[in-house]
């Protein structure tokens, strides 16, 4: 059994909304407020009270301004040197840092310009500070559960931002959502913000209605919005998850027997950047003896049109076969640990008896191991030492 809480996305998602969702579950304000002073950020206050929307109690946080203050225009590597100066704990500058990375990416590519040049106007600059920061900490006070999302509701219409009047899902939210499913249930307003499409794509390790959970604690956070119907709210389900989780997955398949090796790869790496989960190439002999390939790939329901569409259209292949497979997953999570030769990431999975499994990731290995002049077998044995010793210990 793994802990885990899911948050259930039925009216959308904002920071605010995300971060009033983990207050509801038990997380502690004072300790909010004493995590974010460290921020050295002046001009604002914490607020968080209960309040109802469409007969449903949550609690709604707010981040009050003074409008007397002139918060300064912050860039990308601006915002990363405050949290990383700070002395919050390492992974929450890691997880905040990657939060914000990703914003900066989508409004680069979406704005057309350099990540180094975006300035975060257009995502409340001490609002979404706060926010994602705000929502890390609390994360990781709670002990860091693993953390799982349904499908997010996004809305539709237009609305009104510095660059005019853009229909929704905005472009960096929906830049923010690639791979993730997203559902319309009709309602004409910006239900999902860039700051809480951020939080849920970076943070979360699964997207679906599948997972198979026991109910220990429930929340909700509160929007803006006084909507009744929907309310105006995402709710967050502290929970324990089986050791396996499932859910299903399309399976997509075409047979190459005249493309090469080349070819393949990087269909493969089109694959992935389309929302593929995994891809892979089987090498097979055809009819007529000729030698060619299988490409499989396992994606959700949301991105396999597209994926079909990139088979047929950008391969020599001329159909697809596709069916749904449900699959079990290991729980798993993603560690930075710091080694004698350096900082790597490993992904620690939980087998059925409890038992962990730690794998370094390859590129940081291979990173370290060429930085120490040493095999990867030789680095991959001291980073499993190490990981193995720092844990007895903890």
């Amino acid at each position: 059994m793994g802990e885990a809480i899911y948050f259930d996305c039925f009216s959308g998602a904002a920071g605010d909304m995300l971060v009033g969702a983990l207050l509801d579950l038990g997380g502690d304000l004072a300790s909010l407020r004493e995590d974010l002073s460290r921020l050295g950020v002046a001009g604002f206050e914490l607020a968080a009270a209960k309040k109802w929307r469409g007969g449903l109690a949550g609690t709604h946080f707010e981040v009050r301004l003074d409008p007397k203050h002139v918060p300064p225009r912050r860039n990308l590597p601006q915002i990363l040197a405050l949290i990383g100066k700070s002395g919050l704990p390492a992974p929450v500058v890691e997880r905040a840092a990657r939060v914000f990375r990703r914003i900066g990416e989508a409004e680069a590519k979406v704005h057309g310009c350099a990540i180094e040049e975006v300035h975060f106007h257009e995502v409340g600059a001490i609002d979404s500070i706060v926010d994602v920061v705000g929502f890390c900490a609390l994360h990781h006070r709670m002990g860091a559960p693993r953390l799982l999302s349904s499908p997010v509701a996004v809305g539709e219409g237009y609305v009104e931002t510095e660059h005019g009047r853009l229909p929704v899902p905005a472009m960096a939210t929906l830049e923010l959502l690639r791979g993730v499913p997203i559902e319309n249930p009709g309602i004409r307003e910006e239900l999902c913000t860039p700051t809480g499409a951020a939080l849920l794509s970076t943070l979360c390790e699964g997207f679906g209605r599948a997972f198979s959970f026991v109910p220990r604690r429930v929340g909700y956070g509160l929007g803006t919005r006084e909507r009744e119907s929907p309310p105006n709210a995402v709710r967050a389900v502290l929970c324990e998850l089986a050791a396996g989780r499932g859910d299903e997955v399309e399976v997509i398949e075409t047979n190459l027997d005249d493309a090469t090796g080349q070819e393949v790869a990087r269909l493969i790496d089109r694959c992935l950047a389309a929302g593929a989960l995994d891809v892979a190439a089987f090498p097979v002999v055809m009819k007529k003896g000729r030698p060619g390939h299988v490409l499989q790939v396992l994606a959700r329901a949301d991105a396999a049109a597209a994926i079909e569409s990139l088979l047929l259209s950008d391969s020599p292949s001329l159909g697809v076969r596709r069916h749904s497979a449900s699959r079990r997953i290991l729980p798993r999570r993603s560690e930075t640990v710091a080694t004698s030769l350096g900082e790597v990431r490993v992904k620690i999975a939980t087998l059925d008896d409890g038992s962990e499994r730690v794998a370094p990731e390859f590129d940081d290995l291979a990173r370290v191991a060429e930085a120490n002049a040493l095999s990867l077998d030789v680095a991959r044995r001291r980073v499993l030492e190490e990981v193995a010793k720092a844990r007895r210990k903890g």
